[in-house]
């Protein structure tokens, strides 16, 4: 294979993104080098955080370039190799980008093999067994700790990572509620352990968040921000504990939030808040996966996701699940055209 399709940053989006902010364009691949490993992607995850990456705008990492692949996190297949830690065959995850094809010179750490199982779905070591599963252990069983007697809101629940979050805090022991978005994606996150959901479409949503805390909330697994961060935060107990994941509501916005309005009563509540990225878990990655595979097999973990096939898929999806959102994790499937 001496070339690919790509899908690339056409221009920086302005508020919401749009279909007209990338292109798909083909490229020529160099000849392998020593060193060098070809690879062959498979699956694709889907991730607000892209979002962020598109824009010029300081971050954890930098921004897409103009001109280049989108940046993505997914699994490929090694084709070739000149590199004596990868073999033709191997299954690996990492940043593949928006393309098909791509040369990867020296790939290091950022890059790990998969050591797949019979009886877990490759595409499930991009969801709870991958990023999305690392995320969620991080933000509920090393930030927050929740315990026997706690109630736990977890926005984002029907999501790829709240929908983790859910059923961990459940196991944990702790009163769970839940929000998302429209009835049946409510019904699913009730299905998975919560003990309350409130609607955050329904116009009582303020309402049923009070409803289903009557006691106040102690610890807060936030990936949503807006109105409803605000509402949670009024709501909290004192010496409550966030673990502040995500601020989705504010990524399509040409000026993001200055913030809730009521970010005083993190002082008066005395509210330990943790802001946390994946990135920085990576060490316990493995452990973590593990844990989590153990917990798939004997079936006191739901791996919630949502797959759809095709590469010209990539940018409607995209676009598409900031304000639709398919339930659990994203995946965009390239294996039925290989």
């Amino acid at each position: 294979m001496n070339s690919s399709q790509q899908i690339v940053l056409a221009q920086r989006p302005h508020g919401h993104v749009s279909l007209e902010d990338f292109r798909v364009e083909d490229v020529v691949l160099s000849e392998l080098k020593a060193g060098d490993v070809a690879l062959e992607t498979l699956f694709i995850s889907i991730d607000p955080a892209i979002r962020g990456w598109l824009d010029d705008r300081p971050s954890y990492l930098p921004p897409v370039a103009i001109g280049e692949p989108v940046r993505a996190f997914g699994l490929a297949r090694v084709t070739a190799s000149r590199n004596s830690n990868f073999t033709a065959g191997d299954i690996v995850r990492g940043f593949v980008g928006w393309q098909r094809h791509q040369i990867v010179s020296s790939p290091g750490s950022d890059w790990d093999r998969i050591a797949s199982r019979e009886d877990v779905p490759l595409e499930h070591y991009l969801g709870v067994l991958g990023m999305t599963g690392l995320t969620a252990w991080a933000g509920v069983c090393d930030i927050l700790r929740p315990e026997p007697g706690h109630t736990v809101l977890i926005s984002g629940a029907s999501g790829a990572v709240g929908s983790v979050a859910v059923q961990l805090a459940k196991q944990a022991g702790a009163q769970v509620v839940g929000i998302a978005g429209g009835a049946e994606k409510c019904s699913m996150v009730a299905r998975l352990g919560a003990d309350a959901v409130v609607d955050r479409k329904a116009p009582d949503w303020k309402d049923q968040l009070e409803a289903a805390t009557p006691d106040g909330i102690d610890r807060l697994f936030e990936n949503s921000g807006g109105p409803m961060f605000e509402a949670s935060i009024t709501r909290l107990n004192n010496h409550a504990h966030i673990a502040l994941c995500g601020l989705i509501d504010g990524y399509n916005l040409t000026e993001r939030p200055s913030g809730p309005n009521n970010f005083g009563q993190l002082l008066t509540k005395r509210v330990l808040t943790q802001g946390f990225v994946v990135l920085d878990y990576m060490d316990r990655a493995a452990e973590v996966e593990a844990t989590l595979g153990e917990l798939i097999s004997s079936g006191q973990l739901e791996a919630v996701q949502s797959v759809l096939p095709g590469f010209e898929e990539l940018p409607a999806a995209f676009v598409d699940s900031f304000p639709n959102g398919q339930p659990g994790k994203l995946i965009i499937d390239l294996t039925a055209s290989l």
